[in-house]
């Protein structure tokens, strides 16, 4: 079925009067400038710095190339001695400022890198050896460690550079004192920087460079005002954003943000480049670095069906050396941890971010040892520690894939940038790769063809709704009418990877403009073809095959002994206590927030950006229902489900939404009417009576059983002998009080309900 029909299908019987014009309405395919746009960020500013920005910024239209000269990464002419045909030394010459730069190539008029290399042998280059300045538009940097962002920071210009984590920015600004951090609190080490003191710094004399961490930037940007333009934004490990922007939407904001910028003021730079779905950045300037520092990888390879005991026997082969055990799970972790004799587990430590300083215990390491070595004997590693840091020192890596988790399984450039943390030349002394597989897959016949499936689902839903908002214009009775259609248009915007959750295809933008969510179709795109790799053993063994030397492959098999099934349940009962505390500390602060008149969604909200995945799902619920309920009765079932699927919570919103309509709303009165108390009901009964009305008033077609779900979350029921249902009252999850109520004319139910 195409999207049409599936739109189609799904706003049918609402008025076809319109539907028609709405489908055949032209949509110019090439944006217009907004003529309003919003205050940048989430923390309140000056109304003056908001004018200022706001008056300043407007969509951006695809730009042609603008490619990188002399003069834009040179502050002073680049002179050279002429070399004659007869080999005799000529005069000096001065390159022209406006010469054209493609690569790494050009920049040594005549001399390439790899030339300079074996003049010097193993000495390591930086960018700083060949540029004064980064250069505009996407860099391509192939490895790490080349002294990118150094170079920025030391450039004569004002810059701001934006990274993917607070460690990683705080790194940077710990190595620079010139620099100014802006991100929020890292405990033991910053308090989260205030906008008085950014202001401050940006009163001093001498270049600013503003090492800022994504989530921030708007916050930034709010405060610089105007003047934005006179910097030059870097964005630093932008794959970490692609990667990541699933699990945290507002790092798309970043793209938005880079984009108002002048072209030959902006960069984003990577070791592991990723095409773009982004049209804006498919225009960039690339820049790439073709020079190689000896990235030479031996490669040793392990599949395993028992991850743990895998790791286990590869950290006793190295029962002296340190070691660097690479694994985005810390009860994965925690498992091989307990599985070690007493001894050894005193030799662990666990790099991971502030967040899991409970989950890791004793074993949390808050950051590298002295002069960046390695904090204990046997490191293991999460994802914060992938990218961006500095390892000067020696040790065996291990880089762990494990395909039960999805943030646990690794593509080949997470693989590589683990591999890039090691700075010490002949560092690493082994690395071995251990991963499972999936045994399944669903594999796409091409990515191309895929990426362009999704992008044009996307743009449809936009259209349709862009068409909407057109119709709509000047009309409010059409308003409402849209509005319920837009609702149902959304759930068409989105995208499932290999039976997890939906991925959003569309966003609102900085300037509140319904747009593609490109950053969520790269992931998707990776995620997707990251699956095909871990289909069979040889796969990933292939795929890796071409980019590295891999010196050994094997295929082990390991019972799962009674003492690791034992270590495993006990270590997973601890996480889940911890979790409920955290679910508690968070009801408590609810709690108290309530009492001191400072319960509102912003609080809320910067609650949730500061909470662990399944505290910040708990709160996320509880923010679209307390308006509605009293909070203990609402806070008790909601803690009730905690650990339950999202079905539960369906029926639990459910019951809150019906509890909430006026007494007089009609779909309320309408299921009144419909059913009896003490009567009882059979499935196909309370199908029939509730489908037209469900139809008529939430515009949705349901699969039978759904209509008994939602009868249940409306009415206390009893089952009979003869699996009938017999309604005994309302309210049956006995809410004690209305704080809130959804109006009569509310008629955009689709918002409200979950069905």
């Amino acid at each position: 079925m195409s999207i049409e029909d599936e739109l189609a299908k799904e706003i049918a019987g609402l008025d076809s009067s319109f539907i028609d014009e709405l489908y055949n309405l032209q949509i110019p395919d090439e944006k217009t400038s907004l003529s309003e746009v919003i205050t940048l960020g989430t923390t309140p500013v000056s109304e003056e710095h908001s004018k200022e920005v706001k008056s300043s910024m407007v969509e951006n239209q695809l730009e042609e190339t603008v490619p990188n000269t002399y003069g834009d990464l040179h502050d002073a002419p680049v002179e050279y001695i002429e070399i004659l045909s007869s080999g005799k030394v000529g005069e000096t010459k001065t390159i022209p400022q406006d010469t054209v730069i493609t690569s790494l190539d050009n920049l040594l008029f005549g001399r390439s890198p790899e030339v300079i290399r074996e003049e010097v042998g193993d000495s390591f280059w930086n960018l700083a050896d060949f540029i004064d300045k980064m250069p505009h538009g996407i860099v391509d940097k192939k490895i790490p460690g080349i002294g990118a962002t150094t170079l920025e920071i030391n450039s004569k210009r004002n810059s701001i550079i934006v990274f993917p984590t607070k460690a990683l920015a705080y790194g940077k600004h710990s190595k620079h004192p010139n620099t100014l951090y802006v991100g929020s609190e890292i405990k033991g080490e910053k308090e989260k920087v205030t906008n008085q003191q950014i202001e401050e710094y940006l009163a001093k004399d001498g270049y600013k460079k503003l090492l800022v961490v994504a989530d921030s930037l708007g916050r930034l940007l709010g405060i610089i005002g105007k003047n934005y333009k006179d910097y030059f934004l870097m964005i630093d490990e932008i794959d970490v954003l692609q990667t990541d922007n699933n699990f945290r939407p507002q790092l798309e904001n970043v793209i938005d943000y880079y984009l108002m910028f002048p072209l030959k003021n902006r960069c984003m730079v990577t070791a592991t480049m990723k095409e773009f779905s982004n049209p804006h950045l498919k225009t960039e300037c690339r820049f790439p670095i073709t020079w190689q520092y000896n990235t030479h990888r031996n490669i040793d390879l392990l599949h395993t069906d028992n991850v743990t005991q895998a790791v286990i026997e590869k950290v006793i082969s190295h029962p002296r050396d340190k070691i660097f055990i690479a694994y985005n799970s810390i009860l994965q972790i925690r498992n091989i941890i307990s599985s070690l004799d007493e001894e050894t587990r005193k030799e662990c430590a666990i790099l991971c971010s502030e967040a899991s300083i409970k989950e890791a215990g004793e074993y949390f390491a808050p950051k590298l040892g002295d002069n960046d070595t390695l904090p204990a004997r046997i490191n293991f590693a999460t994802c914060c520690y992938f990218t961006g840091i500095d390892i000067e020192d020696s040790y065996h890596l291990i880089t762990v894939s494990d395909v039960r988790r999805s943030h646990s399984m690794l593509t080949l450039d997470r693989m590589t940038q683990i591999h890039g943390r090691c700075r010490k030349d002949n560092g690493i002394l082994s690395e071995t790769i251990i991963y499972n597989t999936l045994g399944y897959v669903s594999v796409m016949e091409s990515m191309e063809k895929y990426t362009a499936t999704l992008l044009n689902k996307a743009q449809k839903v936009l259209k349709v709704l862009e068409s909407a908002d057109t119709i709509s214009q000047g009309d409010y009775t059409l308003t409402d009418l849209f509005a319920i259609i837009k609702e149902a248009i959304r759930e068409k915007a989105q995208e499932r990877i290999a039976g997890n959750e939906l991925i959003n295809l569309t966003r609102k933008d900085i300037y509140g403009k319904n747009v593609p969510a490109y950053l969520n179709i790269d992931y998707i795109i990776e995620r997707t073809d990251l699956y095909a790799s871990y289909f069979m053993p040889e796969t990933l063994k292939a795929v890796l095959g071409r980019q590295v030397k891999i010196i050994s492959y094997k295929s082990l098999s390991y019972d799962v002994s009674p003492e690791q099934n034992s270590i495993e349940k006990t270590n997973k009962d601890a996480q889940n206590k911890l979790t409920d505390s955290y679910i508690q500390e968070a009801i408590d602060s609810i709690k108290v927030l309530s009492t001191t008149g400072q319960l509102n969604d912003n609080t809320l909200h910067l609650y949730i950006r500061q909470s662990r995945s399944r505290t910040k799902i708990f709160l996320e619920r509880f923010i679209k229902l307390y308006k509605y309920v009293d909070l203990d009765s609402l806070l008790h079932q909601l803690w009730e489900i905690r650990a339950s699927n999202s079905i539960a919570y369906k029926n639990l919103n459910n019951a809150v939404m019906y509890w909430a309509l006026d007494e007089e709303h009609p779909f309320k009165v309408a299921i009144r009417r419909s059913f009896t108390l003490n009567k009882s009901y059979s499935a196909s009964e309370i199908q029939e009576i509730l489908a037209p009305i469900v139809q008529y008033h939430l515009h949705k077609i349901l699969k039978p059983r759904k209509y008994v779900a939602l009868l249940k979350a409306v009415y206390t029921t009893s089952r009979t002998s003869g699996n009938k249902y017999t309604i005994r009252g309302e309210n049956p999850r006995g809410f004690k009080e209305h704080t809130g109520r959804i109006a009569t004319k509310e008629n955009n139910l689709l918002k409200l309900f979950m069905l």
